[in-house]
């Protein structure tokens, strides 16, 4: 055998295993690209159960705040003569005078958005209502009178008080809600709350 021979055979060998470690490299990189997306797309997913969560623990709150917050002069003098006596009024007359003008922009800001996100989450209640409506199952039902009463409704009730008005065990309660905490998620969240694995 010829040395170019045994040089081009070693040469053809190295060519082979560099082909197989880069062919091998690049799927293991594949591979690697491909799990991060899946986890981020798992985490964004969490992430949007988890604001559903919250927005639904804090709506009666949140309503508070659309409905109440003081963000100009003319409320704000409004809010303050509700709680004081006419005399208080009359002995500060010459004291601190509210701006009509005044205008506290990131309270106003916040209420507004505050106010859109309120009445968006009444509307997606409103259809979710009418699909457990229109499902013909009493359980479907049952998991939009359970998130209203716990979250919605004026009247606070806890998971035990609602699990007897229902006549289910409290567990069921919590299983309910995170049922419908799925479904509300993608109604509230659109495309960015529906699972794609």
């Amino acid at each position: 055998m010829k040395s170019t021979d045994t040089a081009g055979a070693a040469g053809n060998f190295y060519t082979a295993i560099i082909d197989r470690a880069v062919t091998a490299g690049v799927k293991a990189g594949m591979d690697y690209i491909e799990t991060q997306s899946q986890k981020a797309k798992k985490e964004r997913r969490d992430r949007r159960l988890h604001n559903t969560r919250l927005l639904l623990k804090n709506y009666r709150w949140l309503k508070v705040h659309a409905d109440g917050a003081i963000s100009t002069g003319k409320q704000a003098r409004a809010a303050t003569e509700e709680r004081r006596s006419a005399a208080e009024i009359l002995d500060d007359l010459d004291g601190i005078r509210y701006n009509d003008g005044l205008y506290i922009e990131s309270i106003k800001k916040s209420q507004q958005r505050t106010a859109i996100i309120i009445a968006h989450i009444d509307k997606m209640l409103d259809y979710y209502k009418i699909d457990c409506e229109n499902g013909g199952r009493p359980d479907e039902l049952r998991r939009y009178r359970i998130v209203r009463a716990l979250y919605i409704d004026p009247e606070r009730k806890n998971a035990a008080d609602v699990a007897e008005e229902e006549n289910i065990e409290r567990r069921t309660v919590y299983k309910d809600v995170n049922i419908a905490i799925g479904v509300l998620t993608t109604l509230i969240f659109g495309i960015d709350g529906i699972k794609t694995d």
